[in-house]
């Protein structure tokens, strides 16, 4: 007799009927499955990845310790301040993914490519063109463009090595544009943690050492809490936004989709350029304007993506709702945390867990329907 208010509370959290013997699984859409045919290129992707950030690693090594040993304190600090800014850019960037955080170990991946590898790498590569436009543009006019010329090009290059490595490595991670944005994002979060260290250390030295500790907190103070808005985060999240549109195309995409992923790499590029050229001057309604600009381009990408994403997944959340006995509301409701968070309060707690795994596997369903529909 009480069996039908049941139904219905379980419905509404998520519970809902078993799926009718005709309808598919679709197992191969939860996460840790692996696309057919991925197992090599992602064991190929894995061993540059290592390797990339090996090296990456021992170039900053070298470049650091010497000053590190010399001012010990202002290491300490230099390393406060990067930890503390990996720990809110890591949460904050995770928690912009619309439906859900994105996977964990991707997410720790593409910081890590960030953090080693691309700015290591990007040490050797900026010194090696700096220099040949000291060459050919001469030494003036190297002091005054060479920044703008010579990163743009080089680190969101290597940036966007890294973004396409973590879609080759872990492809169930990165599976459309938000994605994409996301998980470049969080490229970029490392890299700047990573350069914010190396631009403290040059600090010390351009003040003489005379405050060394000082001299760190300013710099990380400058570049977090000034240009941090409009800083390595956006440009990689516009270039993520690229790789994801390709790799939602089983990397053979038509010519929009193609193009459109080239602009967004350019856009990402312009962006660079944009915050190192000597445009408007360098004080600071100039840097104002810079990153505001930067900020504003890659809003305006997240946006998009983030309504289409959304408004996908909602339609496969009522397919997949439908199929376990939910009401079209209570299954579209799961789309946002807090009407996951209402429907597992709906029911008494010990049968929460088993509605929060319903609900991740529900999730789970219409991701995969969503990214496949997209593609």
């Amino acid at each position: 007799m009480n069996r039908a208010p049941r139904d219905h509370r379980e419905a509404a959290a998520g519970l809902g009927r078993p799926r009718p013997a005709g309808h598919t699984a679709h197992t191969h859409a939860f996460p840790g499955r692996r696309p057919p045919g991925a197992r090599l290129p992602a064991l190929v992707g894995a061993a540059v990845f290592a390797l990339a950030c090996l090296a990456g690693l021992a170039v900053l090594v070298l470049q650091l310790w010497v000053r590190v040993l010399v001012f010990p304190w202002a290491s300490a600090l230099a390393l406060a301040f990067a930890v503390a800014t990996c720990a809110f850019g890591f949460w904050i960037l995770r928690r912009i993914r619309p439906v859900r955080p994105p996977d964990t170990t991707a997410s720790a991946v593409a910081t890590v490519w960030g953090l080693t590898a691309a700015t290591g790498t990007g040490i050797v590569a900026n010194g090696g063109l700096s220099g040949i436009w000291n060459n050919v543009l001469g030494l003036e006019a190297t002091g005054v463009w060479g920044a703008a010329l010579t990163a743009p090009v080089n680190e969101e290059l290597l940036k966007l090595a890294g973004i396409v490595l973590v879609a080759v490595i872990l492809p169930h991670a990165l599976r459309g544009p938000v994605d994409g944005f996301v998980l470049g994002a969080l490229v970029g979060l490392g890299f700047e943690v990573t350069e914010n260290v190396v631009y403290g250390f040059q600090a010390i030295t351009q003040t003489g050492a005379t405050a060394p500790a000082l001299s760190v907190a300013t710099s990380a103070v400058v570049r977090v809490g000034l240009t941090g808005l409009g800083s390595h985060w956006a440009m990689s999240a516009v270039a993520g936004t690229a790789v994801g549109l390709l790799a939602v195309a089983g990397w053979r995409p038509d010519r929009r989709r193609a193009v459109g992923a080239a602009l967004l790499v350019l856009l990402a590029i312009a962006q660079h350029w944009l915050l190192d050229a000597p445009l408007f001057g360098h004080g600071l309604a100039a840097v104002l304007v810079r990153v505001a600009l930067i900020f504003g381009c890659t809003m305006a990408v997240y946006a998009v993506v983030r309504h289409s994403y959304r408004r996908r997944v909602r339609r496969a959340l009522a397919d997949e709702g439908a199929a376990v006995g939910m009401r079209p509301s209570a299954a579209v409701a799961l789309a946002t945390r807090q009407g996951r968070r209402r429907a597992a309060q709906a029911v008494a707690l010990p049968e929460r867990p088993a509605v929060v795994d319903r609900q991740e596997r529900i999730l789970a369903l219409a991701e995969a329907r969503a990214a496949r529909h997209e593609g």
